[in-house]
Parts: C-alpha cells; structure tokens; sequence
C-alpha cells in the first residue's frame, strides 16, 4: 500500500476579469491532492472553479457535452452558474471562471425560493431547474432555460422537487417531488413524480402541463419504513431519480423509506415500492467503528444500519440491471418531531435480544451490555421508530450503512456491498483524519453518526471497464470501485483534493458528481467532476493516461457493449481472436470444443504424449482436448467420443470452468450458494459445478432467478467467464 500526496504546479495564462465566481488566475495553484493506492488507475486535478459564496456555492452539477459547458447550482446566491470547460487541458491545472450567473428572482415566479436541481438535455439546446416554492410545501416547479441562460418557460410540479433528469432518449423529464413537512408539522405535502412530456422540444413562453404520479395504490413491501408520523402517502418522499439507458425503467431512492421505487416509463406508472432492509453490523465484513472515543476501532457491534441511499445511479452489465447506492442514512428531524436520539436517551429500554444479529448469542449481548458497552455507545444516534418491542428496544437501527452497495433492479436483492471498508481504507490512508466532519477538522467526530457519510455515486466506463465513485461528504474524499463484475467488485483508489491545513480549505464536502467519457471530454481523457457544497468549489479530475484508449478492432463489439472488457482482455492476450478481423460475432453460441481449445491454451495445458483418447476431434484441436482431458477437466460424451461440435451448455460451461480453476490451484470456493429457481432441472454431475461458479463471479443467473442450465453458451458469455476465471487465478 502506498500513499500519494501531489501538488500540481499552475501555469500562466491571461488574467481575465468575470462578474462572478473566481477570475482566471494568471498563476493558479491546485489544492494538495491526495491519491491513496490506485498506481494503475492515475488520477490528478486539472482545474477549480471556485463561486466564492462559501457553504451551498455549488450543490448540483450538469454537463453539456456539444457546448463544454457546466451548469452549477448555487444555494447560497439562490441562483445558477454557467461555466465553460472548453479550454481544459491535460496535465496542467487551472482555475476556471464563470460565464455568467442567473438569479432565482429572475424568472418572474413569485414565490420561487431556491433551486435543487439542474439536467441538460442530450441533445436539444435545453436545461431544466427544479426551483422550490416558499413556503416549500406549496408546489414547486421546473424552469426550462436555454444553455446560454435565457428563459423559456416554467411548469407546476409537486412540492419540494429535490431532484430533476431526462430520460437519456430526451422525450421526458422526470422530477422527484420529495414533499417535506414544514417544521411544525402543520402541513405534510405526499412525495410524488412529475412527468413532463418535451418530444416536441420547449419553446418560449409555451404552456406545458406535468403528469405527476402519486403513491396511491402503489404496493409497497413490509420493508419499506412507514411507521413515522403523518400518513403513508405523507411519509414516502422521493429523493433522487436514476433512468435505464433504454429509457424504459427508471428508479427512485426514497431515503428516509429507506426504499427503492420503480417506475415504467412507457406505461407511465409507480409499479412498487421495495425497501432495502438493514446492514447487520454485527456480521464479519460489516464492523464500524459506531464510538466517539478518540480511537480508530473498528469492530462489530449489536447495530443494525438502514441503508437509506441519496443519490443512485443505474447501469446494466451481463444484460442484468443494477442499481447503485451510496448508503448516507437522515433522519426526520423538525421541531414538532423527531425520531433520532442518542443511545443514552433511551438507554433504560433497552434490552437486546440475539434474534435480531447472526453476529452475537443472547450470552455475548447480556455480558456485553453488562460490561458497559450502551454507556460506551452513549452518543450514537439511533432511531426511536424501529426496535422497539412491547416498550423495550431489542434492536438498534442506525443511519446509513458507511459504505455502498450495488442491488439487483428486478428484485432489489443484496448483490454487492463494500462492507467495512471505507472507514478501514480511511484509517490506514489518513488516520489522522480519521472520521473527521466537513466544516471541522475533528478527529473520530462521526464515528457515532454515519461516520465518512457516502453521499452519492456515479457509475463510468473506462477501456471497456465499469467504475463507481463514490462520494464520501463528511471525509471529503472520493472512493473509486471497479465494478464491471458486480458480484466480485473491488476497491481500485481514493482521491481527495481537500486541504486539512484549515478546517474548510481546498475541495471541501463533494455533494454531486458527474462523469464525462473520454469521447465527450474537452481533454480526450475521461473527467469526472465534483461539487463540494461546503468549499463551494468544484472540482475537475482526470482519470487515466494516453495510454488508455485500448480498442478492439472488432466492429459489432463497441465500448459500450457489456462483455467488451472481456473480449479485449482476452484478445490481448492472443487467447481469442475474431470470427474475421473486424468481427466477433459475440451472440453466437460456442461449441465444446472451441471453448475447450480456448481453455487449453489460456492455462497452457499441454498433453503428456500425441495420444489421443477422442477419434472424433479434428487434429487443429487435439492437443488442446487431450490436455485438457488429462488435467480433469473435460469428460467425453462417451469413452471414444466427444462431441466436439455440439453447442456447449451453461452447466457444461460451468463444470468445465470450475474444474480448470480448481487444477490450477485456484482459492478454495466456499457457499452461502445461490438457490436457482431452476436448480431441479441442473444434472446431478453439474449441481456444484453451477453452485461454485456463481459463488466465484464466473457465471450468473437470469433476471428471473434461474440458471438456464441446458440453454447454449455465446462467444461474449465464454469470454467473461474465461476472462473473469484467469483474474482470480492470478490473485
């Protein structure tokens, strides 16, 4: 492990003077930039674009790709920023200036307070706002701009739309009306979304009308958290919205639910509300460090997280969609109500019971509590709303889950979380900062209160890999994961430009981020770009090098496509080749012996003699069939025979798969299994074969829940699983 620390030099260039936001400075000077591990993934600060309105100067960001510019809310002028991207450049740093600003109070709507929210459209010259009324409770609504700033018109929208998105084919406009109570709780408008149809574009001064979908009738799962005050339809409120790229499905974080809403976007309806269920902290994997005691410890404890995710995002991979959370946690928290409390407010009522945590028997809970531990959790913030039991709290939930977490679309189960790992990659890269806050340098302050706080994320491709950055708001980092096999994801890097030489200095609390691919990016290098609501800055970062725009030569296997990572693995390392030079031909099914060819020679399998056991394998492959029959891994379809163009099956695949990785030495593949629907039909040869290779990341199962154990293997599927299989064998 290794701990970067770089400080970029600034470079000259003609002082110009704007009416607001930071002059472009002659000599700009980057913020210390910190990379903590990451050696083959280079990331370095390329510019600043500072709105000297301190707290709330930037919140939200959008990029237009075509013009280069970003639109920036500002919560503290109660306005928007325009800035240009289009003299960004590689390798160096720069401050970037503001083109020009727009005021809430110009558009001409009363009672128009704030604006949350900004998206530009992918195409048309288009930019929306989600403004909030005053008071909020009242509907609120969507102003439409162009991108140089000049108003078009407005919409009526639900109260409090926190957040707004088109949909990527540009027909719509979505809104999550989040519909907060006041403070006394005299009003409590109901969340709802907006939808706004703009197929036909927005001209000036037109007259558009909103479709908004309500909950009502909306099925909701036992795990969504609606035991608070008001009533249900009160109690959800939408949060954040993330659209499939078809722009048929879009998902919907409802964060205090700690609930992920779906939503069809072609029959126009809410179809479910699923909640996200909690993170038992008492589980191996999942310790915290839950104590402010001035200490770094990180440990399990009988605490139980919701993971109440803000700001999602969605990718599809493997032809399975997933939905990524940054697990922040909030509590309500108004002056007629409250549901958070510390452990010490309640802590005469509580009595914990073992059922609730794998991680303790009911002796370990009692000695534990018994030992002082509640009096050591005495200021952690816990909810009054959930554990208690008959008037005793035999469970503790808390806020957020540290960490984020990748949920299967369809059915909303756990496929992936990064566990304990935030706060223990944070103790080893800046211990001294350890669970620190974001307007305070303040040694394990949030240790007791949702600790580095994940506030969002966003998903990018990078060489045909998948990544998700990861927000940290308290720690004012961001956590970098390789996500391209969701299953077997892994830390890849941390960066921060955050200046702990004063409590709020340099990059300080990213709350929005936004990544722009190589292919749109004024550098031709990939950018990802942050808000920091507490600095008011953002921050533009560079991810990568020159050397990184590896391309197949293949045409009907472009960037995007999801097994592209794979066949380039492969491919460089003259494993496969194409079915011409510029074809793959990836959805066409494999045969026995292609794939086995290719497993010989990916583990350089060689026979003991030119003895061959099959007379009806082809002599280009009979070294390779032998081999691999030898090794254990292949058995023929009889003594002599092998079958060698036969489509091979996804349970062939399987077997053939594991059996290589385990003649290879490969670690040990122990359960929890996965239970396929169609587990009855898997021949009882391949039955663990299909169980090992889901649990190694190799193979998956359907949407449905099944394995298709008979149906063929295609070429790009015979590539993830090679591709995937050689990666662990090399770990």
């Amino acid at each position: 492990m290794n701990f970067k620390k770089t400080m970029i030099a600034g470079i000259a260039a003609t002082g110009l003077l704007f009416t607001s936001g930071a002059p472009y400075n002659a000599m700009a000077e980057a913020p210390p930039f910190y990379q903590y591990e990451g050696e083959g993934f280079p990331v370095q600060q390329i510019a600043q674009y500072d709105s000297l309105a301190g707290e709330g100067g930037t919140e939200i960001l959008a990029y237009d790709t075509e013009s280069k510019q970003a639109f920036v809310t500002n919560g503290a002028k109660s306005g928007l920023d325009i800035l240009s991207f289009g003299n960004l450049k590689s390798d160096s740093f720069q401050n970037i200036p503001s083109k020009k600003r727009i005021l809430v109070k110009d558009f001409g709507i009363e009672q128009a307070k704030d604006i949350t929210s900004v998206a530009v459209h992918p195409t048309k010259d288009i930019v929306a706002l989600s403004v909030v009324s005053d008071p909020k409770t009242d509907p609120g609504f969507i102003v439409f701009l162009t991108k140089q700033g000049e108003f078009l018109t407005k919409v009526q929208v639900g109260a409090l739309p926190d957040m707004v998105t088109f949909t990527p084919d540009g027909q719509k406009v979505l809104v999550a009306n989040e519909g907060e109570p006041n403070d006394d709780y005299s009003v409590d408008p109901e969340g709802s979304i907006s939808m706004i149809d703009i197929s036909k574009g927005v001209k000036k001064n037109e007259t558009l009308t909103a479709k908004t979908l309500t909950f009502t009738n909306v099925p909701l799962d036992d795990q969504v958290r609606v035991g608070s005050k008001g009533t249900v339809l009160q109690q959800l409120e939408p949060e954040y919205i993330s659209v499939t790229a078809d722009s048929k499905k879009a998902f919907v974080s409802l964060q205090e639910n700690n609930a992920i809403a779906t939503i069809d976007l072609e029959a126009n309806k809410i179809v479910n509300v699923k909640g996200l269920g909690v993170k038992d902290h008492s589980i191996a994997g999942n310790e915290l460090d839950g104590k402010k005691d001035k200490k770094i410890n990180i440990e399990k404890l009988p605490l139980l997280g919701y993971y109440m995710p803000d700001a999602i995002d969605v990718y599809t991979t493997g032809g399975k969609t997933y939905i990524l959370t940054p697990n922040e946690g909030d509590a309500r928290d108004y002056a007629a109500y409250s549901e958070e409390a510390k452990i010490k407010d309640i802590q005469k009522e509580i009595k914990l019971d073992a059922k609730h945590y794998q991680g303790y028997t009911q002796e370990e809970l009692d000695k534990l509590t018994a030992d002082g531990l509640l009096d050591q959790l005495a200021d952690t913030n816990i909810t009054t709303e959930n554990g208690k039991v008959n008037g005793t709290y035999e469970s503790l939930h808390t806020y957020g889950a540290r960490s984020f977490s990748i949920f299967d679309a369809e059915t909303m189960e756990l496929v992936f979380d990064s566990g304990s790992q935030f706060e223990t990659i944070i103790a080893k890269a800046q211990p001294e900062y350890f669970n620190t806050t974001n307007d305070e340098i303040a040694f394990d302050k949030r240790s007791s209160a949702k600790g580095p706080e994940p506030e969002t994320v966003v998903k990018g491709s990078i060489d045909g890999k998948n990544y998700a950055f990861v927000a940290l708001e308290r720690q004012s980092a961001i956590m970098v994961y390789d996500i391209t096999n969701p299953k077997q994801s892994k830390f890849v890097t941390m960066v921060s430009s955050r200046d702990f030489s004063a409590d709020v200095k340099g990059d300080v609390s990213p709350e929005g981020l936004q990544f722009i691919a190589a292919d749109k990016s004024p550098t031709g290098q990939p950018l990802l770009m942050a808000t920091h609501e507490v600095s008011g800055t953002v921050a533009v970062y560079e991810l990568g090098t020159k050397q990184t725009n590896k391309l197949l030569p293949f045409k009907d296997v472009d960037q995007d496509h999801w097994s592209y990572s794979y066949i380039l693995d492969l491919y460089e390392k003259n494993i496969i080749q194409g079915k011409t030079k510029t074809t793959f031909a990836p959805g066409e099914t494999v045969t026995r012996i292609q794939y086995v060819a290719m497993l010989s020679r990916a583990l350089d399998l060689k026979p003991s003699s030119n003895k061959t056991t099959f007379k009806d394998v082809p002599a280009w492959a009979a070294k390779d069939v032998q081999a691999a029959f030898e090794a254990g891994i292949i058995n023929g379809e009889t003594a002599t025979t092998f079958a060698p163009y036969e489509s091979i099956t996804r349970e062939q695949m399987a077997a053939m798969s594991v059996r290589a990785y385990e003649s290879k030495g490969g670690k040990p593949i122990n359960g929890p299994f996965e239970d396929f629907k169609d587990a009855g039909k898997i021949n009882t040869y391949a039955k663990a074969f299909v169980q090992k290779a889901s649990r190694l990341g190799i193979m998956e199962g359907k949407t449905n829940g099944e394995f298709g154990p008979k149906e063929p293997s295609t070429r790009a599927q015979s590539a993830k699983v090679l591709s995937i299989m050689l990666d662990k064998l090399e770990k």
